[in-house]
């Protein structure tokens, strides 16, 4: 390999690298997002069969 050969490769997988960071924290957001909603969704969830217990009696 000569040292040009190695200079681009090395270019390459740094752009690869930081293309793959990036959608990473993309993804990342994109999950904790979806937690939150999930965790959202699960406590009003909860709050409402309480309230509906509660009118029941």
């Amino acid at each position: 390999m000569t040292r040009e050969e190695y200079e681009e490769k090395r270019r390459r997988l740094e752009a690869d690298a930081a293309d793959a960071k990036a959608a990473y924290n993309r993804a990342r957001a994109l999950y904790d997002g979806i937690c939150d909603e999930l965790r959202n969704l699960r406590i009003d969830w909860q709050e409402q069969q309480k309230t509906d217990r509660a009118a029941e009696k």
